[in-house]
């Protein structure tokens, strides 16, 4: 896609986006629990759901001190990565989204959400592209993560590179 919209490439690191997804999930978790844990005793949940609401109780004063340092820090390496570059670009999910029938079969799918957790601890704007899998029916997510108060730039970069693809001759939709 970046190719196909003649876009400059530079790699850029976020070292600390594992933490922040950490960090992510421990901030989502107390907040979960504070706004929901009444429900976990309550019949009509499922149980998937009521153990989740159970893990989310687990987060600890100390977790949550370390995840909110953590949200203070990650913004200036996403910041220090932005004054290189015009957006961030990077998979929405780790990995191709799961069908239903494998997350009906109780596949794991909290994972898939550490490439878009990060930012929003951030406080960045992003957002995601549907791009085409070369020569099958399956999109992928394409990530694009901007500058704090710049959304507009982020959405004419969006623009740029969905044009491109609809101009390609080999995502033509069929």
């Amino acid at each position: 896609a970046l190719k196909l919209a003649d876009i400059d490439v530079r790699r850029v690191s976020l070292n600390d986006i594992d933490l922040a997804y950490q960090a992510g999930m421990q901030v989502i978790n107390d907040e979960t629990w504070a706004a929901f844990g009444h429900l976990a005793s309550h019949g009509g949940l499922q149980d998937d759901v009521r153990k989740r609401l159970f893990a989310a109780r687990s987060v600890s004063r100390a977790d949550l001190d370390r995840a909110e340092q953590v949200r203070r820090e990650f913004p200036a390496q996403v910041d220090a990565a932005l004054a290189q570059v015009d957006a961030l670009v990077l998979p929405t999910l780790p990995e191709l989204p799961p069908t239903l029938a494998t997350v009906r079969e109780g596949a794991p799918i909290l994972g898939l959400t550490s490439l878009i957790r990060p930012f929003n601890l951030s406080g960045h704007p992003a957002l995601t592209l549907p791009v085409p899998v070369a020569g099958t029916a399956v999109r992928a997510g394409l990530q694009l993560v901007g500058r704090k108060h710049d959304d507009e730039a982020l959405c004419a970069i969006a623009a740029c590179l969905e044009r491109a693809l609809q101009q390609s001759p080999q995502f033509k939709e069929t």
